[in-house]
């Protein structure tokens, strides 16, 4: 019983610790606060540590023996052989969804989009837009994933985009904030193929907004 409670308080560390760096909410090069993130949590230090290993396995942290844990610090080829992994992936699901999705799953696409669009045109600050892009783009890739109707491949991919949002995050809002117009207007294309039912254009589309968010990083790198 003691195990069990304590792999879902390890679970629910996790859950937190990783919600952090996907946000952007960990200063870049810092060491974690483990103590206060216990405290947060209302746990001991050892979930919390649990966790950390486990992001450590996922590539999200580096842990120094006798000094600490932070969190990682992607390089250049890193960055290029994973947005070449994830747009693969992402390609695959608007091949698929342009294939098998119905009307309403076309419509559910169009209003996040829509929200991104609006989001794009209006004022406010830099951080609070980025922080709304994330949660907006996160569902629009969501609803073409629950189009595609492949569950496989859906936990694949929602995993890959935990690592991008993390890639993304480690630059704050220089990726996205500045081209919200351009970034719409990518979704809009892959939407528009979806749509038609064109999946060679879906992926390719989607392939093409992948790897421009990895110019984007490459760019301030």
């Amino acid at each position: 019983m003691k195990n069990v409670r304590r792999g879902g308080l390890a679970e629910r560390a996790y859950d937190h610790v990783k919600q952090m760096l996907v946000a952007g909410e960990m200063p870049e090069n810092d060491w974690f606060p483990i103590d206060e993130i216990a405290k947060t949590l209302g746990t001991s230090r050892q979930p919390v540590m649990d966790a950390l290993r486990r992001l450590s396995i996922e590539g999200f942290v580096e842990i120094v023996p006798q000094v600490g844990c932070r969190p990682h610090r992607p390089q250049l080829d890193e960055i290029r052989d994973f947005f070449r992994l994830f747009a693969e992936g992402e390609g695959l699901i608007a091949e698929l969804a342009a294939k098998r999705a119905d009307p309403e799953a076309v419509l559910a696409m169009r209003l996040v989009s829509a929200q991104i669009g609006a989001l794009a045109t209006q004022g406010g600050e830099a951080g609070n837009k980025g922080d709304l892009y994330r949660k907006f783009n996160r569902q629009l890739h969501a609803e073409m994933r629950k189009a595609a109707r492949s569950q496989v491949l859906a936990e694949i991919v929602e995993s890959l985009g935990d690592r991008s949002d993390f890639f993304i995050a480690c630059f704050k809002d220089e990726v996205f904030t500045p081209n919200l117009h351009v970034a719409h207007a990518e979704h809009e294309q892959i939407i528009d193929a979806i749509a038609v039912g064109n999946a060679r254009e879906a992926r390719a589309a989607m392939k093409r907004h992948i790897s421009a968010t990895e110019k984007r990083l490459e760019a301030i790198l």
